[in-house]
């Protein structure tokens, strides 16, 4: 196995974390993966510094929470300061999301919410100040996401998932 890889019990692990990070302790995933609570929090440790876990985010519902204009833009920005600009881009206000995308035109992604129509439309005035070519907006309705394949669902007692 390469260094890169993940073994089964680590893609166990990461498919159980995935579920519901939240309410799992590392005992009930240890005892899901067949390995020792302290073993899951060695694992986990290791995947994050590996970078294999990024972080463990809330998913809001945005209308919900009172920002009821939520917009997915499409937009491009020169490949040449694509990097730089992304951080700037992640700062402004109602930016909640930027994806980058391997392509020369309509490059980036990002998710725009307000509590009014007026927020969205400062948002976007910001990102035409920083040089962020809007090529499209659409209003977005929800949002639904799942691990690739259920990655790593083959290595947790299915028993034991969704309980």
């Amino acid at each position: 196995m390469s260094p890169e890889e993940i073994d089964d019990t680590d893609k166990g692990i990461v498919y159980l974390l995935q579920q519901d990070a939240r309410k799992r302790t590392v005992a009930d995933i240890g005892d899901q993966v067949g390995v020792s609570s302290s073993t899951v929090t060695n694992r986990i440790d290791r995947l994050e510094e590996r970078g294999v876990i990024k972080g463990y985010h809330t998913i809001v519902d945005y209308t919900k929470a009172g920002l009821g204009h939520h917009l997915l833009v499409t937009a491009t920005v020169p490949l040449s300061e694509k990097e730089e600009m992304v951080d700037e881009i992640m700062d402004l206000s109602g930016v909640v999301s930027v994806r980058e995308l391997l392509t020369n035109n309509e490059n980036l992604s990002l998710e725009v919410v307000g509590r009014t129509q007026e927020d969205v439309e400062a948002s976007l005035v910001a990102l035409d100040s920083l040089g962020v070519n809007i090529e499209r907006m659409e209003i977005m309705k929800q949002e639904r996401a799942q691990p690739y394949n259920h990655f790593g669902q083959e290595f947790a007692d299915d028993d034991e998932v969704g309980r």
